[in-house]
């Protein structure tokens, strides 16, 4: 006995699922901000050498014209200061004098003067130099710096004054102080010899120095914007591609086992769009021609008068509404599934701009931190108890809360730099900043949890936690590449959530 199996109907075991497997579509899919995130460093890392190799000799110049300057002008000072009478080895106030200079001119290496004899009376090490560790630049360093130059001739002419010594990887200008009149005016000369020298050095290999410490902070902060990108282009992708794919892949299977209930919402306006469009034409028109058919096998055994006949005709009937199968007998809803991806953009935007806010007060601490945490903690409990219904008001609230308190810090941190310095932080920023995170954060893993088709198997939990800890890692790293400034952390924060308020666009409300 064979047997026998409908025309619409077909083995389970025949079907195979359209579209890639799951895990290989989220593998790809999570390659695709990574791959963004390493083709950018990369960039930046290109960028950032060939400017070092093209500044180094520019800063190089640059910071010896400076010394240059700073050599004539404490020269000048000096020279006027003796015309007075006033013997160079007794003019009070050089050291401060010196220290004062090097202070507004950290990036010179050390200043120093010299008698008559070539010993040295006064000198100090830059700040930027003492923090390098340069130990060759303490007292007794620049006592032996100066005895080495103790034999070596008095230019006579202003340029050739201006040229730089070698001496222990460092460009020393070596400036004569003259008695009489001004080295400025031409004065001096061999038959004048000079009241002592003014020493100003520079360490050349400091510029390399400098651009790889400003290297590493541009770095810190590009780094930050491009977590926050990657993130965001991960969602683009996935809901311009993957998701509208996978709808129509499940569809397409639905059809291949003569199921045609489902039309496809949320279409995206491209060509990917236009494809959805086009299913959902042919299964209206599949229903159309259905319906069409009963109605005018209706009117034909309506019309017939021999029995026999109109019979056959609904036996010809019923027997082509059999084959068609049971998939054309509803007519087909408008479905629009609601995905993880719908909260991801707002949640990583929302958590940075609040965590913003609670860096804003400097370098995290423990009294900083805990009342954060509890307001997050507060904040978490409310967002994911708010009702479905309510998830997009709420979350146009919550980035909205954000701007709001960002302006409220940045108006504390303006008043706070206008007044005596303070360290420590702010609290009203920790406290609004904690509670605007935990609420994004709740409202985000509610939303997957409970409303959307994967949050349940953990498919859509996890790229929303990913999310959290990538917008407070971009905060972090933005609060050090900026050196933890209140006013532009503020402003940074204000600049996100403007950002998130669209980002709330596509959480779906539930009709009831």
């Amino acid at each position: 006995m064979t047997q026998r199996t409908l025309p619409h109907s077909r083995p389970h075991s025949s079907t195979r699922p359209l579209g890639p497997r799951p895990l290989a579509a989220r593998l790809f899919m999570l390659g695709v901000p990574a791959v963004i995130l390493l083709a950018a460093l990369l960039a930046m890392a290109g960028v950032g050498l060939l400017g070092t190799w093209l500044a180094q000799d520019q800063l190089g110049e640059a910071r010896a014209a400076k010394a240059a300057a700073v050599a004539e002008a404490v020269q000048h000072d000096l020279e006027r200061a003796i015309a007075y009478g006033i013997p160079l080895q007794r003019i009070e106030g050089v050291d401060s004098y010196l220290q004062g200079i090097a202070g507004r001119n950290p990036d010179l290496g050390f200043l120093a003067l010299t008698g008559g004899d070539g010993a040295l009376l006064q000198g100090t090490a830059t700040a930027a130099t003492a923090a390098a560790g340069a130990g060759h630049l303490d007292a007794r360093g620049l006592e032996a710096l100066a005895a080495t130059l103790r034999g070596l001739p008095t230019p006579e002419t202003r340029a050739a004054s201006l040229q730089p010594i070698e001496r222990d990887g460092l460009l020393i200008l070596r400036l004569p102080v003259r008695v009489g009149r001004l080295s400025a005016e031409g004065g001096g000369g061999a038959a004048s010899p000079p009241a002592g020298h003014v020493l100003v050095g520079v360490q050349p290999g400091q510029v390399r120095g400098q651009i790889a410490g400003e290297l590493v902070t541009v770095a810190l902060g590009g780094l930050a914007v491009l977590l926050l990108l990657a993130e965001l282009a991960g969602v683009l992708a996935r809901a311009s591609f993957r998701a509208p794919l996978c709808r129509l892949s499940r569809a397409m299977q639905e059809a291949a086992d003569g199921r045609f209930a489902t039309l496809l919402g949320r279409r995206p306006r491209d060509q990917v769009g236009r494809l959805l469009f086009a299913f959902n034409a042919v299964v209206f028109g599949l229903h159309d021609r259905r319906q069409r058919f009963a109605a005018h096998a209706d009117e034909v055994r309506a019309a017939v008068f021999d029995p026999e006949v109109a019979a056959a005709v609904e036996r010809t009937r019923l027997s082509a509404l059999d084959a068609l199968g049971p998939g054309l007998e509803a007519a087909p809803r408008r479905e629009v599934d609601v995905r993880a991806d719908d909260v991801h953009g707002f949640a990583v935007l929302a958590v940075a701009a609040s965590a913003m806010l609670v860096l804003d007060g400097g370098t995290p601490s423990a009294t900083g931190l805990l009342p954060a945490a509890a307001a997050a903690l507060a904040g978490a409990a409310a967002g994911y108890a708010v009702p479905a219904r309510w998830r997009r008001l709420a979350a146009l609230l919550v980035a909205l809360a954000i701007a709001a308190a960002a302006l409220l810090v940045a108006g504390l941190s303006a008043g706070l730099s206008a007044g005596p310095a303070t360290d420590g932080w702010t609290l009203p920023g920790s406290l609004c900043g904690g509670l605007a995170a935990g609420l994004a954060a709740g409202l985000a893993l509610s939303y997957v949890r409970r409303q959307t088709v994967d949050g349940g198997s953990g498919a859509g939990t996890l790229p929303v936690v990913r999310a959290l800890v990538s917008g407070i890692l971009a905060a972090l790293l933005w609060a050090v590449a900026i050196g933890w400034d209140g006013g532009t952390l503020a402003a940074s924060s204000l600049l996100l959530a403007g950002l998130a308020l669209p980002m709330a666009r596509p959480i779906v409300v539930p009709r009831s």
